[in-house]
């Protein structure tokens, strides 16, 4: 269940997931983000380094649909991988949806790269994501 433990819990339009979760038997979805096969992402690896949900994904915890807040195409991404001090948050944070950067956050994010060990020059490399 992840988000939908903590999230919409009780609304009515998630009952096909919480019966999906009851029964075992799996959802019929429909993608809101769907990735060319020749791209590579893992959740996990961001998550890890402190860029948060509603980055990519906006305030899901405000919308009853989900729906895409931004394009996830190259440049888009590549914005972040060239600049992720913009992004980074500390790691408690990354599951807060109303985060907001403070005026000091490209300071605060230089930081995180060191502290997360981020090297930026690893990030621009095409094997990153095309695999």
């Amino acid at each position: 269940m992840t988000c939908h433990s903590q999230i919409w819990t009780n609304a009515a339009m998630l009952e096909p997931v919480r019966e999906s979760w009851r029964t075992g038997r799996p959802l019929q979805w429909n993608r809101v983000y769907d990735l060319p096969d020749f791209v590579y992402f893992d959740h996990g690896i961001h998550v890890q380094k402190g860029v948060g949900c509603s980055t990519c994904h906006g305030r899901v915890d405000q919308m009853p649909l989900v729906w895409r807040t931004v394009s996830l195409h190259m440049e888009w991404c590549l914005d972040c991988h060239d600049q992720p001090e913009k992004y980074l948050r500390p790691r408690r944070d990354t599951f807060k949806m109303d985060w907001k950067p403070s005026p000091g956050q490209l300071e605060a994010g230089r930081l995180l790269l060191e502290e997360y060990g981020i090297r930026k020059d690893q990030l621009i490399n095409c094997s990153i994501c095309h695999r």
